[in-house]
């Protein structure tokens, strides 16, 4: 009988609407009886998922003191932290104001804000840390004695291409001599990995899984509507090149006059989206609808008649690591497009049209061959499901994580 283990959790915000996979992964672990702590630096709120009821996780979920914005309440703020945490845990705290000379000021005070709950020392068969920040974290607090056990991180894609952009390429080389192993969703991300000096013996390849069932696959009639619906998901945010199929609806317009396109989501860049749609006068056409829930949005795939995910390399470097929204619009039944930016090959069937990023011209004409094909032959879906169940299935994917930290306890 395999022993049970305790695990750690180590996060940025939790509960995370962008991150439902996480929760996925807990509860697939406690299922398996393993006991869990969270640890997250941020609480979100409004979120409301039927696991954190039905596996009772607020329960198990500390979070750092909040590090306030402003310099000089964060430095007060840092120092009674800091007095505490002398009088408390004095050798530890110790060994954190020893690493000043290795780390920036400020990750360096913001490391005491989540060493905080953390006093007196935490054991664990293994520490899981999403994104490589947080990966770095965890190592550092191993170092001061205030974890002990083994580290997994995973890397999803920002931590990977824009991180070390912003940061340098040797960022993370204490976390990839120290952590035991690294975790990615897509070659893409391990081959970024191993261009920053990752061993290539510790990095597994375990995408991001979804619960193929709950999508409702439905199969896809020919018809002869005249005002499809063409969908896509995700932040406003430059990497998901919204943009580029705005700029393309209207080529789309000339052959499909009465065509809808819905992007659910909300960002930064709402603004300027809805100033691009009514530069182009596609008011009636382009409809921004905001964060959905899981129902809403389920009800929204089956409704539309094309899945478009146009992402392209952003100024920053940021590149698509997986394309989560494209497993779910595949369980579902709904035919897709997508560019072939960052990993998003690995996450659709080899039969699938690819476009080149940022192309608007081909991105157009590929929407109205997909529109032509699809009102006219139907689209069963089978093969682009079948595929999502066999690499992509939460459960069969939480069994290799299980596997992997098993190995290492």
């Amino acid at each position: 009988m395999t022993r049970k283990m305790r695990i750690a959790y180590f996060l940025g915000g939790f509960p995370s609407t962008s991150e439902t996979f996480v929760l996925n992964q807990i509860a697939g672990v406690m299922d398996a009886g393993h006991k869990v702590d969270i640890h997250a630096w941020r609480g979100v709120k409004q979120v409301k998922h039927a696991l954190l009821a039905k596996y009772n996780m607020l329960q198990y979920i500390s979070y750092r003191p909040a590090v306030p914005g402003n310099k000089v309440l964060r430095i007060s703020k840092f120092f009674l932290l800091l007095c505490a945490m002398l009088l408390s845990d004095r050798r530890r705290t110790w060994m954190l104001c020893s690493m000043r000379k290795d780390m920036p000021l400020r990750e360096w005070i913001e490391l005491f804000f989540i060493a905080f709950p953390l006093r007196g020392g935490r054991v664990y068969d293994v520490i899981h840390a999403h994104f490589g920040p947080n990966g770095l974290m965890a190592v550092r607090l191993r170092q001061a004695g205030f974890l002990q056990g083994k580290i997994v991180t995973s890397f999803h894609g920002y931590d990977a291409n824009v991180v070390p952009n912003m940061l340098g390429k040797d960022y993370y080389r204490t976390l990839f001599e120290q952590g035991e192993a690294f975790i990615v969703s897509s070659l893409f991300i391990r081959e970024r990995l191993l261009q920053l000096g990752c061993d290539s013996t510790n990095i597994q390849r375990i995408p991001v899984g979804i619960d193929v069932q709950k999508w409702g696959f439905k199969v896809r009639e020919g018809h002869a509507t005249k005002n499809p619906v063409i969908i896509s998901v995700g932040r406003l945010v430059e990497v998901k090149g919204f943009t580029y199929v705005i700029a393309a609806l209207p080529y789309v317009k000339e052959i499909f006059p009465q065509v809808t396109y819905q992007v659910v989501g909300d960002g930064p860049l709402r603004g300027k989206l809805q100033q691009q749609v009514v530069d182009l006068g596609l008011q009636e056409s382009v409809h921004l609808c905001g964060a959905k829930r899981q129902d809403e949005l389920i009800k929204m795939y089956h409704d539309a008649d094309l899945f478009v995910m146009p992402s392209a390399r952003g100024n920053d470097g940021a590149e698509e690591g997986q394309g989560m929204v494209l497993l779910e619009a595949q369980a579902a039944g709904l035919p897709v497009l997508a560019t072939d930016s960052g990993g998003i090959p690995e996450s659709v069937p080899d039969t699938s049209v690819l476009v080149k990023e940022k192309d608007v011209e081909a991105l157009a004409q590929a929407m109205i061959v997909c529109l032509k094909s699809y009102q006219l032959d139907g689209y069963d879906g089978y093969a682009a499901y079948e595929f999502i169940q066999k690499n992509f299935d939460i459960d069969m994917l939480n069994q290799k994580l299980l596997k992997l930290y098993e190995a290492l306890a």
